[in-house]
């Protein structure tokens, strides 16, 4: 099918950057050739896939041979564009007078072409299923059969959508600072752990892609504290967990290795007291345990807590406020709970507290203002709501939820005075989810001055 290629306008510099994608160059080589970020070649890079209806650099240099847009010479490189601007009649698509062995490039390039072919004849006899799931840690994204829930008459006037990750991912770390996103890890619409991370500027209202993190894990949370955001653990999508602790650094978009987990885990609750990170319980690749580990970023250790919590438990929410540790809902591999506790790290004691009005196994957790918020859930039924705790009356009330499906392992942060949710596993459509919502959990009021 002939393409109009008047539809394919892309800026010299993108120009510049696809002639360097066609010669093989990696992201960071065509970083340090034109002078730029990494980040704003890889900006580029996916504008030009965009723009070409390609996703792969592959796809991208065939495009661009086929479309003209890139010239090559008769050496097999790409010929810039101030070279073909100067010499037009000295470079050629194709050799007039071409050898008997044909030029590596272009023995590659029917190669490729042979193995697409190939690849188009094969599809219909491949299977249809788009992915298997992993039965590990046991039973995470396991259907539940539940009668089908009533239609919902939850308002949802006060969420607001927001553009989408680039694919759907669960088991994500969230965390907000300085008014962007970061969505660190998780797993993939494909079944695998990923390295990813993609950063969302809220007042832009776009994406981009950061550093990746050194080792793919999912069901992770990250914390931050001095401008750094800390991940430890995660699972890999075999459910094996991991002991790697792993810091990122915005200032320069780089991550550092620290000391690793006394134990792998995975499934935590996390949360920054004290500037301390406390990991509460989670699955050590056999079960759900109540150890609690502590990590001092002064000293580079962890050390083992001679508490433990209530019960062995993972996939639950924690959170600090009020200088008080909390943790609320979880799901131990065939329960979800609804209990809410504070924790004194000092004495050791648990206190249950307002239990939660629906069981949550994989909800998010976050603290704004005086209050406690609860989101997702609903590991063995459909949610009807999201929750919010107030700790002087000690009670959950409820407020409207963006989901009514079976909606877990999110990822869950605030920045500024909204709370923001993104991805997750739905349970009802056994899918990997893209979304990014967010709550405005409060509201500025300006009142006029009058000068007499």
């Amino acid at each position: 099918m002939a393409v109009n290629q008047d539809k394919i306008q892309l800026s010299k510099r993108e120009l510049q950057v696809l002639e360097m994608v066609v010669s093989g160059a990696s992201n960071q080589e065509i970083a340090k050739k034109l002078v730029i970020s990494l980040n704003t070649v890889k900006v580029h890079v996916r504008n030009i896939f965009s723009k070409l209806d390609v996703q792969s650099r592959t796809e991208a240099s065939l495009r661009a041979i086929q479309e003209g847009l890139v010239t090559v010479t008769d050496n097999g490189a790409p010929a810039s564009s101030d070279e073909i601007e100067a010499t037009p009649t000295k470079t050629y698509l194709l050799d007039p007078n071409p050898p008997l062995v044909l030029p590596r490039w272009q023995q590659i390039y029917f190669l490729l072409a042979a193995l697409a072919a190939a690849l188009v004849v094969a599809i219909p006899w491949l299977p249809q299923n788009r992915y298997t799931l992993a039965a590990i840690p046991p039973v995470i994204y396991k259907p539940v059969a539940t009668p089908a829930p009533p239609p919902s008459t939850t308002s949802i006037e006060r969420w607001t959508v927001h553009p989408a990750m680039a694919g759907g991912r669960a088991g994500l770390a969230l965390v907000g600072l300085d008014n962007k996103l970061f969505a660190i890890g998780g797993i993939k619409e494909n079944n695998t752990a990923t390295r990813s991370v993609e950063i969302y500027d809220t007042t832009t209202r776009a994406w981009v892609e950061g550093n990746n993190k050194p080792t793919p894990a999912a069901h992770i949370t990250g914390a931050v504290l001095d401008d750094q955001i800390y991940v430890p653990g995660g699972c890999t999508q075999a459910g094996t967990p991991l002991d790697v602790l792993e810091i990122y650094s915005q200032a320069d978009d780089s991550w550092t290795e620290a000391e690793p987990l006394p134990e792998p885990r995975c499934a935590y609750g996390l949360v920054i007291y004290q500037d301390k990170l406390y990991l509460f319980g989670g699955w050590d690749g056999k079960a759900f345990v109540d150890s609690i580990f502590v990590y001092s970023p002064a000293e580079h250790t962890w050390t083992t807590s001679p508490y433990t919590l209530p019960r062995p438990l993972g996939y639950f929410g924690a959170a600090v406020l009020d200088d008080v540790i909390y943790i609320a809902g979880g799901y131990d591999g065939q329960t979800e709970f609804d209990a809410t506790y504070t924790f004194d790290p000092t004495s050791g004691q648990w206190t249950p507290k307002a239990a939660l009005n629906e069981k949550r196994g994989g909800l998010g957790l976050v603290s704004y203002n005086g209050s406690l918020y609860a989101v997702g859930g609903g590991w063995a039924h459909d949610l009807t709501s999201s929750e919010k705790y107030n700790p002087a009356a000690d009670s959950w009330t409820t407020f409207e939820t963006p989901s009514t499906s079976q909606w877990r392992n999110m990822g869950l942060t605030t920045t500024g005075n909204v709370l923001y949710a993104v991805g997750g596993w739905n349970g009802s459509t056994h899918e990997f989810m893209s979304d990014v919502v967010s709550y405005q959990v409060a509201f500025r009021t300006f009142f006029p001055l009058s000068i007499r």
